[in-house]
């Protein structure tokens, strides 16, 4: 979606304030970096780029992103310790072992919903063949907490035509569901946060073709070990304020999904 001027500043001061409860998730992957240059694997917009090369001068970043179009507003495009590379993230950008880390600041989720696990899969070995040994692979991604069902009170008329459009529109798996009252419905627990991410998002359409909650911890560490990469550490944070509430009630207790993921190369 190719948005005006004024809709990506509105897009990115609403960016901003949020990076501001995922710095402690983004300073955790900055503690495995070790030496550079680091990748960051679809940068996007560049709010976590230009925080970590502002914070580690002495490091050299490479932010990948496949859209011209918003590299040209990069927030890290004027530091100079930042180089913008324009390229398909499942495309091999950087010679063989020539990076110290990379890292996929929730972009892999962007990327199996366009190309599904494969796609997911050459985008990891791309990164994995550049790293040097050793080096690290850093994943920011939701992790699902379960596929059991759940209820869900729907209270307001409005957000039931919300529901039913959801249901309607969501292209990327069939969404199952049955209704347990009159203002209740049940579903998966990965299905009903797909629902409350997206319910609000001003972006519906891009939103019906992307998915947020693709794997669970365990599928996560079977994708990236088949990839060639072995487990370092897991780490839990919570960013549950990405999940609107409002004219719905939860009939479970929502537990922390996003996951810093480290994974290194073998030495």
């Amino acid at each position: 979606m190719k948005r005006t001027a004024q809709q990506n500043d509105v897009l990115i001061d609403g960016l901003t304030r949020r990076f501001e409860r995922q710095k402690p998730a983004v300073d955790y992957m900055a503690e495995h970096f070790g030496a550079g240059p680091v990748a960051d694997f679809g940068c996007g917009n560049g709010i976590p780029l230009a925080y970590l090369a502002q914070r580690h001068p002495d490091l050299f970043f490479a932010g990948v992103d496949h859209s011209t179009d918003i590299l040209d507003r990069n927030l890290a495009r004027s530091r100079p310790n930042v180089l913008l590379v324009a390229a398909d993230l499942q495309s091999r950008t950087f010679p063989g072992e020539s990076l110290g880390s990379a890292v996929f600041n929730r972009s892999l989720h962007e990327v199996y919903s366009l190309f599904g696990e494969v796609g997911l899969k050459l985008a990891v070995t791309a990164a994995r063949d550049a790293l040097r040994p050793g080096g690290h692979v850093l994943v920011y991604e939701n992790a699902v907490p379960s596929r059991d069902r759940v209820a869900l009170r729907i209270v307001t008329e409005e957000v039931r035509e919300l529901f039913a459009r959801f249901i309607r529109d969501y292209s990327i798996r069939p969404v199952p569901w049955t209704q347990k009252t009159s203002d209740t419905i049940v579903l998966q627990e990965d299905d009903a946060l797909e629902f409350l991410t997206k319910y609000r998002d001003p972006d519906w359409e891009s939103e019906m073709r992307e998915v947020h909650f693709l794997y669970s911890l365990e599928e996560w560490d079977a994708v990236l070990t088949s990839c060639g990469l072995e487990k370092v550490a897991v780490r839990r944070f919570d960013d549950r304020q990405i999940l609107a509430t409002d004219g719905v009630e939860p009939g479970w207790d929502i537990a922390d999904f996003k996951h810093v993921l480290v994974y290194r190369r073998p030495v």
